[in-house]
């Protein structure tokens, strides 16, 4: 007994050093569908979908916030379109349930990382796009 509980103790590390590498596989995807720019796809369809179902504000609020909240599994359904999602779990190979699961935290973290690096122009500084502060 006492050998079949140290081989399944050694396999939980594994276990848990798996989950890092998915949300780092989620994060990338979500970055990638973020910065797409092609139709249907992107944060400008993010927007438009959250003000259609009414979530404007709470999308706008991850962009502002420094630790955006995390949201539950219907919300980020909402928020995604089918094709956006099924481009997700097609890129991870994971279920639909998965991927939501892992969308209730990563989304709005994704969120907060594509409107920062949106916010800053070349000079490190918020702002227009291209100015210098300098010459203000």
């Amino acid at each position: 007994m006492t050998t079949a509980h140290s081989g399944a103790s050694g396999s939980e590390p594994e276990a848990a050093s798996a989950i890092p590498c998915r949300s780092l596989e989620i994060a990338a995807c979500l970055d990638e569908l973020l910065a797409s720019g092609e139709p249907r796809t992107g944060y400008d369809t993010l927007l438009h979908r959250a003000a259609d179902v009414g979530l404007y504000d709470v999308v706008r609020a991850w962009s502002l916030s420094d630790t955006p909240a995390t949201v539950d599994k219907m919300t980020a359904r909402l928020l995604l379109p089918a094709e956006m999602l099924a481009a997700l779990t097609q890129e991870t190979a994971w279920s639909d349930d998965e991927a939501l699961t892992a969308l209730t935290t990563e989304l709005p973290l994704a969120v907060r990382r594509y409107s920062t690096k949106q916010r800053f122009n070349r000079f490190g500084h918020t702002g227009c796009h291209g100015e210098d502060p300098v010459r203000r």
